[in-house]
């Protein structure tokens, strides 16, 4: 499995659907992409995009909470998809995806495909949410 892969078909999946309005079934199907994707990775990102999608909500409170100086509605697209998949990783797939791993994949799908000081905005967003909400309830892996 290629996890990193994944993360990149659940981002585009989630900038689709609110972008371009892409029902779900649709996006599900991974009609839209030109390559073989195997099962594993097939199954990662429909967790990230279910993931993502039911708890969209509360995930786009936090983001507007943590964004200091930022309006939502200015934040792209591409960084709006970036952080929701890291945030549904982040919090409610924690047993599955250790958070530091959530983070560093973050930061690294922001320089491939956001803006060039994406990677900081997310970063400084994510960072928030992890001190505030993981930190002191929910030790890492390996301590």
């Amino acid at each position: 499995m290629k996890p990193h892969r994944a993360r990149i078909l659940a981002m585009q999946a989630i900038f689709q659907k609110e972008f371009h309005n892409r029902p779900l079934q649709e996006l599900e199907s991974f009609d839209w992409i030109d390559y073989n994707l195997p099962q594993d990775d097939r199954d990662f990102a429909l967790l990230l995009i279910h993931t993502t999608l039911e708890h969209q909500k509360e995930i786009d409170e936090l983001i507007k909470n943590y964004s200091e100086h930022w309006d939502f509605d200015r934040i792209s697209p591409v960084n709006k998809a970036i952080l929701r998949i890291s945030l549904a990783q982040l919090l409610y797939l924690r047993h599955i995806v250790p958070p530091k791993v959530s983070l560093d994949e973050a930061i690294r799908l922001a320089k491939e495909y956001a803006e060039d000081d994406s990677s900081r905005f997310i970063n400084g967003i994510l960072d928030r949410v992890y001190k505030s909400h993981l930190t002191s309830s929910t030790p890492e892996k390996g301590k």
